[in-house]
């Protein structure tokens, strides 16, 4: 079985680039999303980063009410409940960037739990 390209998988997901962007960017609210895409804006991005800028915006957005949120999780996850300066060190992060940490951490924490 062969895997799919991120063009086939956008056709599926959205029927068409274009539309895939529109549906990125409605869910890059100002809730989630720090816009660092510069002139070209979503449009200038890859299939690939687009879906996976999508699969994060609806991940992040079942989980978790606001970036704030996501931050917070993230910061207790890696031990810095606490820490104001670590979580506004983390406000300067994307998105992608905030979910991968946390992931990191939640395995991280998993791994020494069995571990004990």
């Amino acid at each position: 079985m062969s895997t799919q390209t991120p063009l086939m998988q956008a056709k599926s997901l959205a029927g068409s680039k274009k539309d895939l962007v529109e549906k990125v960017k409605a869910l890059a609210t100002e809730a989630y999303w720090v816009d660092r895409t510069g002139e070209r804006g979503l449009a200038g991005l890859s299939n690939a980063k687009l879906l996976r800028l999508h699969t994060v915006l609806t991940t992040v957005a079942k989980r978790f009410a606001s970036r704030a949120a996501l931050i917070e999780a993230v910061a207790t996850a890696q031990g810095h409940g606490k820490d104001g300066d670590y979580k506004k060190s983390l406000e300067k992060h994307p998105l992608p960037r905030l979910w991968d940490a946390l992931q990191s951490a939640e395995r991280r924490a998993k791994k020494a739990k069995k571990a004990s």
